[in-house]
Parts: C-alpha cells; structure tokens; sequence
C-alpha cells in the first residue's frame, strides 16, 4: 500500500532533519520502500518568511 508523509517547516535546516528523522526510522521496517520525495517552497505571506515542505512517497 502506498503511503504519504507530509513536512512542513519555515526553516530548511528542520525540514532536513525531520525528513531524515522519518527515513532512519522507516529504514527499521523492512517491508519499507522509499517511491518518492517531492520538494517545495513558497511564500507565506508578504510579510512572512518563506515555507519549505516535503512529501515523502513510500510503500510499506
């Protein structure tokens, strides 16, 4: 079954780590099988400092 993992971070350091947080976590499971990982960045605002998100697509 495929799967979806979303982050969300105003700084792209975070986002780094919380990405690859979830990838050594899910490299424990064997049935683990990384598809995907989307990238992308927006404005939040005219005021607001930038938004990096990620998406992980995997199947387990």
């Amino acid at each position: 079954m495929n799967r979806v993992k979303i982050f969300d971070y105003e700084n792209v350091e975070k986002l780094e780590d919380a990405v690859n947080g979830f990838l050594e976590t899910m490299e424990c499971d064997s049935s683990f099988k990384l598809i995907d990982i989307k990238f992308n960045s927006y404005a939040y605002g005219e005021d607001r400092t930038d938004y990096h998100s990620a998406m992980v697509i995997y199947k387990i």
